[in-house]
């Protein structure tokens, strides 16, 4: 049999960058693990070989990519209301034209990148394929476009492959989702706006499970861009109404609007990233990626959203009990 590729990743002790390593090696690569802090060496899985380094370090990245066949490109800042514009900007977009370079310089073939829905803008009408104009309405899809476009105009001869990832959600994602779930099991919920906007989810294993296919299909993804979700483009509505069902809470009815959310939001211990999620709305076209790399989602969102229950309402009575037994000691 023909050795398995080497795959180095940055940022692989990331939420998403962890369960890719761990499929990959799962499959046979080696897989080369690129980590900003040596703390993060305790979330790579078993078996990736660890690299310490930052991306915009070019000693680093080329040990790390000195003989490897793959890059995944996972290392980026993705929260918005943490960073200032200047770091967004070093990281997302200064540091991937690093890490092409670095791919060059090393006779790298192939080149993964995470990019987000957010190229697209918070809002649109039409059904979005991976052909409609990106029109970013915030600083993270900004810097993420302007990181595509470092990819598309300066990768020469290395196959890429851009994913336009929905929001994830399952294992490493809980504390955003745990929020919105207590909130409708205490009967705090709003509707923000009709609850009619369309959102966007794909469950992190899915989401890996793309990478991982991408991996194995150079040939087919070669310098093609992916939109990648569940395919389901559910609604707000929907979305809180399972939960509620779930919770065994009532579903939530009262609507508020944007404007008055934002002044709320705060109080209901949500962040600016959270809140331009829940109001966001957009219809995310995936027949290219099943077309072209077979992918489809193993985990539909009910079941997705039913572990998320699940792990809530354990974390919920976990709670209880120690509170109850810190009342009899």
């Amino acid at each position: 049999m023909a050795a398995k590729k080497i795959v180095a990743i940055t940022g692989a002790s990331g939420r998403i960058g962890r369960f890719v390593a761990k499929q990959l090696l799962e499959k046979g690569y080696t897989v080369r693990g690129i980590i900003k802090r040596k703390e993060q060496l305790l979330s790579l899985p078993a078996g990736t070989i660890p690299y310490l380094g930052d991306i915009n370090n070019k000693k680093a990245l080329n040990d790390a990519l000195d003989g490897a066949d793959a890059v995944i490109h996972f290392a980026a800042i993705v929260s918005e209301y943490k960073y200032t514009t200047e770091s967004l900007l070093e990281t997302n977009v200064v540091g991937t034209r690093s890490v092409v370079e670095a791919c060059e310089d090393n006779g790298v073939r192939q080149l993964i990148f995470p990019s987000t829905v957010d190229v697209y803008g918070r809002t649109r009408k039409e059904n979005l394929t991976e052909d409609s104009p990106m029109q970013p309405t915030d600083k993270y899809g900004y810097s993420k476009m302007l990181a595509e476009n470092v990819i598309k105009e300066e990768s020469g001869s290395i196959d890429y492959t851009i994913f336009r990832v929905a929001t994830a959600y399952g294992p490493g994602f809980e504390t955003s989702f745990f929020k919105l779930l207590r909130l409708i099991k205490d009967g705090k919920a709003y509707l923000i706006g009709s609850g009619n906007n369309h959102l966007v989810l794909v469950h992190v294993i899915d989401a890996a499970r793309a990478f991982t296919m991408a991996i194995e299909n150079r040939k087919a993804s070669a310098k093609k861009v992916y939109n990648l979700s569940d395919g389901e483009n559910r609604t707000q509505k929907y979305i809180f109404d399972l939960a509620a069902d779930l919770l065994g809470a009532p579903k939530p009815k009262k609507q508020i609007s944007n404007i008055v959310m934002n002044l709320m939001a705060k109080t209901r211990n949500i962040d600016s990233d959270e809140l331009r999620f829940l109001t966001s709305n957009r219809i995310l076209n995936t027949e290219k990626i099943k077309r072209e790399l077979g992918f489809g989602p193993e985990m539909t969102l009910r079941k997705g959203v039913e572990e998320t229950v699940r792990l809530f309402v354990e974390g919920y009575k976990e709670k209880d009990e120690v509170t109850v037994d810190t009342k009899r000691g």
